[in-house]
This record gives C-alpha cells, sequence and structure tokens, in this order.
C-alpha cells in the first residue's frame, strides 16, 4: 500500500511538472507560413489550423487569390517532435472561370500518411522539417 502511495503522488508530481511544458509547446491553434510569398509571383500563402480533437485544415492561396483547402486528421508524438496527418478530403472540387468550370483533382495525395519533424522555438514560433529536409516556418496567428 506504502509503495502504491508513494508511486501515486511521484506520478502526480511528474504529471505537475510535465503540464506547462505540453501547454507552452501546444501546436493547436492557427498558423501561417509565407512561401516565397513577398519575392516572387509564384509565392503561396499557408495557413494552418490544428484544432484540439485531432483535426487539422490547410488552406493554401497564390497571389491571384486562387486557393484550396485541405482537411485531415493529425497526431503529435508525446515528445512534440514528430506531427503525422493524413488528408481526408479538399476543396474546390472543380475551378470555375469566367462561367467555364472543371474538375480539380486532390491537390495532395489523399489517405496517405504524410510527417514532420516539428522544432518548437517558442509559443508563437516553429519550424517544421520535412523528409527531404525543407524547412516551413510557421507563425501563429491565433
Amino acid at each position: 500500500m506504502r509503495n502504491l502511495a508513494t508511486m501515486a503522488r511521484g506520478m502526480a508530481v511528474a504529471l505537475l511538472c510535465l503540464a506547462p511544458a505540453l501547454a507552452g509547446n501546444s501546436l493547436v491553434g492557427t498558423w501561417a507560413a509565407p512561401i516565397n510569398w513577398g519575392n516572387q509571383a509564384s509565392g503561396l500563402f499557408y495557413t494552418l489550423q490544428l484544432t484540439g480533437d485531432g483535426h487539422i485544415r490547410e488552406h493554401v492561396m497564390n497571389h491571384m487569390g486562387m486557393a484550396y483547402d485541405l482537411v485531415g486528421t493529425y497526431q503529435l508524438d508525446t515528445a512534440g517532435r514528430t506531427l503525422r496527418w493524413t488528408w481526408r478530403d479538399y476543396s474546390p472540387k472543380r475551378i470555375c472561370v469566367g462561367g467555364n468550370c472543371t474538375p480539380m483533382g486532390a491537390p495532395e495525395k489523399l489517405k496517405v500518411l504524410n510527417t514532420v519533424r516539428i522544432q518548437i522555438q517558442n509559443a508563437n514560433y516553429f519550424i517544421g522539417i520535412a523528409t527531404d529536409g525543407t524547412t516551413t516556418n510557421w507563425t501563429r496567428t491565433h
């Protein structure tokens, strides 16, 4: 009985110490990442939303205002170093210009597990490192 009480107290202390660290590193919220936005016509502006219930949404827009959305689910590993997500759906399904509409395929592969390493710099800034080594700098907007 004494060992069980000691273990429970130790676990409670560990959780109390761990909770602020996890809260400070939370990726839940809305993030933005401009890619070549300021100096190139081909630039893209990404907005990423991560919810507390494991849903992810990415909005991608170009300089002409054309945009698409991807939605799916995500998981962040317990160490907060790896983000894994799967896109489940996208919109729009058609692109319409001047009354002419053409089908639009998925801008990313659906139902495929994606992985990126995360380097949290502070509560409002993190770096995502893709498997090919490219980096994306994300800034919290909400």
